[in-house]
């Protein structure tokens, strides 16, 4: 059932579609190559009678780096945002519009949910929200050759408790919002569809309609007129070489405004290769069977796992089928050994599935399927006698539990290395309004790959890489040389931060005063004496971190290997500090490994990033693309680990020197001039009449001191919306 989008005032009767209609809602994204800068603009028009407090909410791809925030009044005056500590922002914005002053706050709520937050909305006025982001466009898992962008539409109800207020209010209304897809391609385009709406195309240039020489590279792609937003926005595209290996680099120059001079590396590739596959190896399929896969998604499920179920190897296999929701079951109490018999009985187990488990917990589900392991079941210490364990997870990862599971697979992984043993996780996303941050958390924290079929696509070819990645070993021990040797000499390889005694400690605010007798006697009555008002709340804590390290690489393979697999887009992102007289990048990078005992090795040249700079101006900071991606990985890799103050104060560094929103920091705009014109207003207001209307009548004073009487009020309205444009969330 859709939900209500467009700003819902809270607790109160006012019809929005009057107060705060949106005027118009469109996306623009601008793919080159394997990148993507997009700008999400909503334009809305205030009929309030008086300035009103507004918010709402809006989903955005997990990888999306959020890098710009402003909102343009009246289509005159632009608020442009800064990026500040979260709590610093958050107090920035109340301060503002305590003060009566226009502003505007951008926070991360969740991994894909987003806050918007205006301040002190003047009546009649039109309010355009512009929020810039950029990622690196993940595969399809269909083809080596093709990419999958993913433009959620709505936020779906997901089991647990949700970080922020969200109103699940439900509306038959059906809405439309503009998209447009502009494609730069290093080599021909061969295909462009969408599985989830109708959309139009046209090849050869980057308009609707073709003008000028035709440009094989180039396509246009826009929403078709009877598009429905009930669902996310899928687009696939495929390209000449698009499985060829390719490293961007980037400067910032400390001359332009870094903290120090620094390249920023972009790798990305689709190894091709075959991967030796693992001897033998225990396959757990974990099924969410949850109230939201219900209809077309269980569906879709049962016929995905026959299909796994008939694929596995012949030999060296052994496999278990759980279920969960609110509980889990499995078929087995251990895994059973791949046969004709044993592969029956888990079809016809498959054939009655049902989406009847109630609620999604997806982490007790997960331990328990770790836990139920051969070699956790069989403890034997003896690493030759250990075997390797692929958890496929089927879902459509409606549960907002996304740190504590993220946690669970970490250590659980974690151990299972330490063990000797191999334990991964790979995720098939399901449904039209599947969690990607789930699902690719899940994935990514399991060191496997995660792939989604969306309702009325062919699983078959996405489900054979899943169980090729999964078959192979892995590659233990890979290191990226970033810097020619010579450079490298001092280089820190270490991507963690190792502290010193002091760094990475921090201090609690300070309970302790000197000794009485070394102050002064109090006087009961001090005619000097001024009221200040005591600091409240609790006090941030104080962490000292070291500098960054030369080289900052992610992921990083320190701890478990990097997710390689043969047909699956891996990216790796490095920033490398320079020094005063930095001299030419590195010509190459050199990926180096081993996979069962075999060496692994590639060499790929470096060219400087060539995405044309009108695509980023205006859009991101400095317009470092590189820079920016970079960042938003290595902010990734803090996020996934435990909440701790050190981490949090990386994400804050990050988020700050690269200007981006994230957990730790947040966009605010402020207008300024607003409180400037409200005082000049109100000092008009208490004008001798004749000095106010020299020529004017009695009725025009009546009128005018009317309209001074709905200045803003500390009781301003609050409103919240849900979704980034007027579409329908669907309920799970």
């Amino acid at each position: 059932m859709p939900v209500l989008v467009g700003i819902i005032p809270i607790g109160t009767g006012w019809t929005l579609r009057e107060e705060y209609p949106l005027v118009q809602s469109r996306c623009n994204y601008s793919v080159a190559d394997v990148y993507t800068i997009v700008e999400l603009v909503q334009d809305y028009h205030s009929n309030a009678p008086i300035n009103r407090d507004v918010e709402y909410v809006f989903p955005l791809p997990p990888s999306a780096a959020v890098c710009s925030f402003k909102a343009v009044i009246d289509d005159k005056k632009v608020i442009k945002g800064v990026v500040k500590e979260k709590l610093e922002a958050k107090k920035a914005y109340e301060q503002a519009v305590a003060q009566g002053k226009t502003a505007g706050l951008l926070e991360q709520e969740h991994a894909d949910v987003f806050r918007v937050s205006l301040g002190n909305i003047k009546p009649q006025t039109k309010i355009s929200v512009h929020i810039s982001f950029v990622s690196i466009i993940p595969h399809d898992g269909s083809s080596p050759q093709t990419l999958r962008i993913t433009m959620p539409t709505a936020i779906a109800p997901r089991y647990g408790t949700a970080p922020t207020n969200i109103p699940w209010l439900r509306n038959n209304s059906q809405n439309r919002f503009e998209l447009s897809v502009s494609v730069q391609m290093n080599k021909a385009v061969t295909s462009i569809s969408s599985p989830s709406h109708p959309i139009g195309l046209t090849l050869g240039c980057h308009q609707r309609e073709l003008t000028g020489e035709y440009e094989p590279s180039k396509a246009f792609v826009y929403l078709g007129d009877s598009a429905m937003l009930d669902k996310d926005i899928v687009i696939v595209i495929s390209a000449q070489g698009m499985d060829t290996p390719r490293c961007s680099v980037e400067r910032w120059l400390k001359s332009d405004g870094a903290e120090e001079t620094t390249d920023a590396y972009a790798l990305t590739l689709v190894p091709k290769f075959e991967l030796p596959a693992l001897p033998s190896q225990e396959y757990i399929f974990l099924v969410d069977r949850s109230g939201s896969m219900a209809g077309s998604r269980i569906k879709a499920v049962r016929a995905a796992l026959q299909i796994l179920l008939r694929s596995l190897p012949s030999r060296g296999t052994s496999f278990n089928i759980v279920s969960f929701g609110s509980n889990y079951t499995s078929l087995w109490p251990t895994s059973q050994a791949y046969s004709a018999e044993s592969m029956e009985q888990a079809s016809k187990h498959v054939d009655g599935f049902d989406a009847n488990y109630g609620g999604t917990e997806l982490r007790s589900a997960i331990e328990f399927a770790f836990n139920s392991r051969q070699d956790v079941k069989g403890g034997s210490t003896d690493k030759n006698d250990k075997m390797p364990t692929s958890v496929f997870v089927l879902t459509d990862g409606e549960a907002w539990d996304l740190d504590g599971i993220i946690n669970s697979i970490n250590q659980n992984c974690g151990k299972a290395k330490k063990d000797g043993s191999l334990l991964r996780t790979f995720t098939l996303g399901v449904g039209n309004q599947v969690s990607t941050a789930m699902c690719e958390g899940i994935a990514r924290a399991g060191k496997g790959t995660a792939v989604f079929v969306a309702e009325g696509e062919k699983p078959d070819a996405k489900l054979m890489g899943l169980l090729k990645a999964a078959r192979g070993g892995v590659i233990d021990n890979l290191a990226v040389d970033w810097v020619d040797s010579e450079d490298a000499k001092d280089d820190d390889d270490e991507f963690e931060v190792i502290t010193s005694s002091k760094a990475g400690d921090y201090s609690e605010p300070s309970a302790t005063s000197p000794p009485p007798q070394s102050q002064p006697p109090l006087s009961l009555f001090d005619e000097s004496h001024v009221d200040t008002p005591a600091e409240t709340g609790a006090e941030k804590a104080i962490v000292l971190l070291d500098p960054p390290p030369k080289i900052q690489q992610a992921p990083k393979s320190d701890k478990l290997p990097i997710p390689l697999y043969p047909g699956f887009r891996c990216s790796i992102f490095a920033i490398v500090k320079r020094g005063s007289n930095p001299g030419p990048h590195s010509a190459n990078v050199k990926i180096t490994g081993k996979v069962m005992g075999r060496d692994v090795v590639l060499q790929i040249p470096v060219s400087p990033v060539s995405v044309h700079s009108g695509l980023v101006e205006g859009k991101v900071e400095g317009e470092r693309l590189l820079h920016t991606l970079a960042a938003k990985a290595l902010v990734q890799v803090f996020e996934d680990l435990p909440k701790t103050p050190e981490n949090k104060a990386e994400i804050e560094r990050l988020g700050k020197r690269y200007s981006l929103a994230t957990s730790a920091t947040s966009f605010v705009a402020i207008d300024e001039d607003t409180k400037d014109e409200i005082e000049k207003k109100e000092s008009q207001a208490f004008e001798p009449e004749e000095e106010r209307f020299k020529d004017g009548s009695r009725e025009q004073l009546r009128m005018q001191s009317a309209r001074y009487s709905s200045l803003p009020t500390p009781q301003a309205a609050s409103a919240i919306v849900t979704g980034f444009n007027p579409g329908s969330i669907t309920t799970g």
